[in-house]
C-alpha cells in the first residue's frame, strides 16, 4: 500500500505517475490544528437562547396581547393673551429648605446603637429616628430609684419622730406630774413645819416628867430608899428625852428649809411646764429633720427624674414632620453635647417639601433690580418643561466680595415632590405687573369628553410613547379656555402628543398598546 502523504505541498511537485518531478527532501510531519469548544459548544449555546427568546416573547404577545386603542392628537392654537411681566435678571441657583433645614440632635451624650431612618425617608414628629446604647442609663435610673427610696424611708422616719414631739408638745404628761409631785411634797413638808410646835410641846413636856421622876429617885437613891437600877434607868430616860427634845428644835430649821427646797422645786416645775424647753427643741430639731428629709426626698426625686429623662433621650425624636435630608452618624459614632463643634451631637438633618427655596447669587451690577416680594419664575433642571412661581423673600445683607454677588432667597410655591434640595435650578425675576401687554402664545387643546378631571383642576390623561407600543400615565393641569368641545391644558403636554380615547379602566402606566387609528369624537368639528 502506498505511504500516506502528510505534506500536501509534496503533490505540486509529483508528476502524473505520482513521481517526485525532482528529488525532494524529507518533510516533518505537521500536527492538526486543536478543537475549538468555544465554537463547538458556547456558539451553538447563544443561538438556542436568541431563539428561545424570540418563542417566548412571541408566546408572551400570544398569552397577553397589547391593548388595541385609538388616540387622538392634541390640538394647538395660536391665541392672545395677557404677557408675563418682563423678566429683568436671569440666575442660577440652589434648592434648600426654606428657610433652613431641621437639626434633629441627640440630647443626650452616648454612643450610637442603631440608626432608623436613611436618606429621603419621610418622618413624622416624635417619630423615633435612632437610639444610643443605654445600658449606663438604666443602671442611673435603677440607682436613683433605689436612692429615692431610701430618702422616702427617712421622711417617714422623720414624720414619726415629729408627730412623737408634737405628742409630746400637745400633751406635757411628765412636766405635769413632775408638778403635781412637786406640790404634793411640798404640802408634806408644810404639814410637818406646822406640826413641829406641837410635838416640840410634848417632847418638852415628857422631858419634864422624866426630869421630875429622875429628880425623886435621886433623892430616895441618896436615902438608899431606891435601888440602883431604877436611879439609872430613870436617869437614862431623862437624858435620852432630853436628845429628843434637842433634836426636836432642830428640825424647825430642817423642815422649813425643805419647806423651801419644795417651793423652788414647784416653782420650777411650774415654769418647765410654762416653757417647756426641751420639749420645744425637740419639736423644733424633729420639724428641721423632716424638712432636711424633705429636701433630699426631692433632691433624689430630681436626680430620679434626670436619669429617667436621660434614659427616655437615648431614643432620639424627630421634633417636626419632613424628610431626611442628610445622616450624620452611623453605629458606634460617639455623640458629645457642649463642645466647640455644634454638630457634635447632630443625628440626622429633615427638610420640609412643602417649603423650598432657591439660594441664588446675583451679581452685584443686577441687585439693584431685585427687591422683597419680588415675583420670580424657578425652573429646576429634572423638571424643565415644568416651571414654579416664586417670591423673593430675602436679600442677604451681606456682599460676597470674591465673587462679586449677593446671595437672594426666593421661595418656590407649591413645589413638586421631584425637586429636592442642592438641585440646579434657574430663577427669571420678574418686573412689575404695569410692563406687561398683550402677546400671541401657542396654547395646547384636548376634547374635553375623554378628560376625567379631580380636585384642583388636575386630570389624567394616557399618552401614547413615541415607538407607539406602549403608553404613559400622565396628569397635567386644565386652563380656561374652551373651544367647541376641546379645553385647554395649561401644563403636563406638548403639540404632537397622541392621547388615548376611550375607555382607559383596563390602562395602566407602561401598558403594551396598538394603535388602530385615530378616534371620532364629537369635538372634532372644533378643529
Amino acid at each position: 500500500m502506498e505511504k500516506t502523504i502528510s505534506d500536501l505541498s509534496l503533490l505540486s511537485r509529483r508528476g502524473p505517475g505520482g513521481a517526485d518531478r525532482k528529488s525532494a527532501p524529507a518533510v516533518a510531519h505537521v500536527p492538526e490544528p486543536r478543537r475549538r469548544w468555544v465554537t463547538r459548544a458556547v456558539v451553538p449555546f447563544v443561538i438556542l437562547a436568541a431563539a428561545l427568546s424570540l418563542l417566548a416573547a412571541a408566546g408572551w404577545d400570544a398569552v397577553a396581547p397589547a391593548h388595541e386603542v385609538r388616540v387622538v392628537p392634541v390640538m394647538s392654537k395660536q391665541m392672545s393673551g395677557e404677557s408675563a411681566a418682563p423678566v429683568t435678571v436671569q440666575a442660577p441657583g440652589w434648592v434648600e429648605p426654606d428657610p433652613f433645614a431641621i437639626s434633629v440632635p441627640a440630647l443626650a451624650d452616648g454612643v450610637v446603637q442603631e440608626v432608623l431612618v436613611l436618606e429621603g425617608e419621610a418622618v413624622r414628629a416624635g417619630q423615633v429616628v435612632a437610639r444610643l446604647v443605654d445600658a449606663d442609663a438604666r443602671l442611673m435610673l435603677a440607682r436613683a430609684e433605689a436612692e429615692l427610696a431610701q430618702r422616702e424611708a427617712a421622711v417617714e422616719t422623720a414624720r414619726a419622730i415629729l408627730n412623737a414631739a408634737k405628742n409630746t408638745w400637745d400633751h406635757p404628761t411628765e412636766l405635769t406630774r413632775a408638778l403635781g409631785t412637786a406640790e404634793a411634797m411640798l404640802s408634806e413638808r408644810r404639814a410637818d413645819l406646822a406640826r413641829w410646835p406641837s410635838e416640840l410641846a410634848a417632847e418638852e413636856a415628857t422631858l419634864k416628867e422624866l426630869e421630875s421622876e429622875y429628880d425623886r429617885l435621886k433623892r430616895l437613891h441618896e436615902e438608899n430608899q431606891s435601888s440602883d437600877i431604877e436611879f439609872i434607868r430613870s436617869r437614862q430616860a431623862w437624858e435620852r428625852q432630853k436628845s429628843v427634845v434637842e433634836s426636836t428644835r432642830g428640825r424647825e430649821a430642817i423642815l422649813k428649809a425643805q419647806v423651801a427646797a419644795m417651793e423652788a422645786e414647784v416653782a420650777a416645775a411650774r415654769e418647765n411646764l410654762e416653757l417647756r424647753i426641751a420639749e420645744r427643741r425637740a419639736l423644733e430639731e424633729s420639724t428641721a429633720r423632716l424638712a432636711e428629709a424633705e429636701a433630699a426626698r426631692d433632691l433624689s426625686r430630681a436626680l430620679r427624674d434626670e436619669a429617667r429623662l436621660r434614659l427616655e433621650r437615648m431614643c432620639i425624636v424627630s421634633p417636626a414632620d419632613g424628610v431626611v435630608l442628610r445622616r450624620l452618624v452611623s453605629p458606634g459614632a460617639k455623640l458629645v453635647m457642649n463642645t466647640d463643634n455644634p454638630a457634635s451631637a447632630e443625628v440626622i438633618r429633615l427638610y420640609d417639601p412643602s417649603k423650598l427655596q432657591v439660594r441664588v447669587d446675583i451679581p452685584l451690577a443686577d441687585a439693584a433690580a431685585i427687591s422683597i416680594d419680588q415675583m420670580a419664575e424657578v425652573a429646576v433642571n429634572v423638571l424643565p418643561d415644568r416651571p414654579f412661581r416664586g417670591r423673593v423673600t430675602r436679600l442677604v445683607h451681606e456682599a460676597d466680595i470674591q465673587k462679586n454677588t449677593i446671595q437672594v432667597k426666593v421661595s418656590i410655591e407649591s413645589p413638586s415632590p421631584e425637586v429636592k434640595p442642592e438641585m440646579l435650578a434657574r430663577v427669571k425675576f420678574m418686573g412689575s405687573a404695569s410692563e406687561r401687554g398683550p402677546i400671541e402664545r401657542e396654547r395646547v387643546f384636548v376634547p374635553e369628553e375623554i378628560v376625567r378631571t379631580g380636585a384642583g383642576g388636575r386630570a389624567k390623561l394616557f399618552l401614547v410613547t413615541a415607538d407607539g407600543r406602549t403608553v404613559s400615565e400622565r396628569e397635567v393641569t386644565l386652563g380656561g379656555a374652551r373651544i367647541a368641545g376641546w379645553v385647554e391644558v395649561a401644563e403636563g403636554l406638548q403639540p404632537g402628543d397622541r392621547i388615548v380615547a376611550g375607555q382607559t379602566d383596563s390602562l395602566s402606566d407602561g401598558a403594551r398598546v396598538k394603535v388602530i387609528g385615530e378616534a371620532r369624537l364629537a369635538a372634532d368639528g372644533g378643529k
